[in-house]
């Protein structure tokens, strides 16, 4: 090939790496804009209901924000009413306290997180679209993710959008094989949330799928193993505050979470049981929670009809199985939202009818959950 070809093709990379760049900082105005206008419409939705919370109401006491303030300001206790904080993992509190020091605020730190980190999970959620799929099947999938059932976890100063980000720059780092990057990204997702360290299930399928097909072992995806050693480090959080690895487990399964692991037939049954007794939460908490399970597994074997990447089909297996792995759990719902992959294999559906009527039920779940959350109901 001589000189000229080999420039032309350069050319061309680069013009598409800077398209897909431009593209991706587009997606990111575009996914903090869908944000603000999420909160405006049911802000408004909330007011014509004729309640009138205040922001702190609405935000600083919402949920399990105010644990998440309580260690960005004074960090873990090894005893005390607020020992039990050690069920929350570290990461979304740091961040809110760097943030602090620029801002002075807490809750104004962890909303702003929250911001930066939608518009950053969508722009990288682009970049790994475009690897698979063409213009029209990406807009799907990032319009499909704007209106996750749930997204009023992504507004709000939950830790959410931070970990969705991470989940989105890791599967993307690990596709261009970029082993330091994701080892990195994935310890940083390990120290968000419980299923932030099964990012290395994706990393090591690709690393055993590409050694075979190359016959050769690249020694830069050891750092691959920076993945779980981001779990390690939390059970060290554990040992050095709780004084023992797993003190965490012994503080979820008391009050006020008394959450204890379960079979998860066993998980669901509890929910529907649950659900029956006590019909004023169950459209809120419990049936979103059963249908969503059954979504998930169902999209598993769409995904593998489609040809979505196997790698995102075991995370979504190991994901779901994880998060519904608990005997009593109130927040299925916002967990399977926070799925991305799912995402992947909406936008793979061939039937734009199809598609489009997910799309309308999302929306409308959507915009009525998040007024009902603003309203200060328990969606969890």
């Amino acid at each position: 090939m001589d000189n000229s070809a080999v420039q032309k093709i350069s050319a061309r990379r680069l013009g598409s790496l800077s398209a897909d760049n431009k593209g991706a900082a587009k997606v990111f105005f575009a996914a903090v804009a869908s944000r603000l206008l999420l909160f405006a419409l049911a802000y408004a939705g909330m007011r014509l209901l004729g309640s009138n919370p205040t922001f702190t109401k609405m935000f600083a006491e919402a949920g399990d924000v105010p644990h998440y303030l309580y260690l960005a300001e004074h960090w873990y206790a090894s005893s005390g009413e607020k020992a039990n904080l050690l069920v929350f993992y570290p990461f979304f509190p740091i961040c809110i306290a760097l943030f602090r020091v620029i801002f002075r605020s807490y809750i104004l730190s962890a909303i702003i997180v929250s911001y930066l980190s939608f518009g950053l999970a969508s722009a990288y959620f682009y970049k790994l679209l475009k690897l698979d799929y063409d213009d029209e099947k990406t807009a799907y999938g990032l319009v499909g993710f704007f209106a996750a059932v749930f997204g009023v976890f992504f507004i709000s100063a939950h830790t959410e959008s931070l970990f969705v980000m991470l989940i989105a720059m890791g599967l993307y780092y690990i596709r261009k094989k970029n082993w330091l990057a994701a080892g990195i990204i994935g310890f940083c997702a390990a120290l968000t949330k419980t299923q932030g360290v099964l990012l290395f299930l994706p990393a090591a399928y690709e690393i055993i799928v590409g050694a075979i097909k190359n016959k050769r072992f690249y020694k830069k995806s050891l750092f691959s193993l920076l993945i779980p050693f981001g779990f390690v480090c939390y059970l060290l959080l554990n040992l050095i505050y709780g004084g023992s690895c797993f003190k965490f487990v012994e503080y979820e399964a008391a009050a006020p979470w008394y959450n204890t692991s379960k079979w998860i037939a066993d998980g669901i049954a509890t929910s529907y049981s649950t659900g029956v007794s006590h019909f004023s939460l169950s459209m809120i908490i419990y049936w979103p929670q059963i249908i969503m399970f059954f979504i998930a597994v169902a999209a598993i074997f769409v995904g593998a009809k489609t040809k979505v990447r196997t790698s995102y089909l075991l995370f979504i297996g190991a994901y779901v199985g994880a998060t519904y792995f608990h005997g009593w759990m109130l927040s299925g719902g916002r967990y399977v939202s926070s799925c991305l992959p799912l995402y992947v294999i909406y936008a793979s559906i061939e039937n734009k009818y199809v598609k489009n009527i997910i799309l309308l039920i999302e929306a409308v779940l959507c915009f009525a959950y998040a007024v009902l959350w603003m309203q200060g109901q328990a969606i969890m």
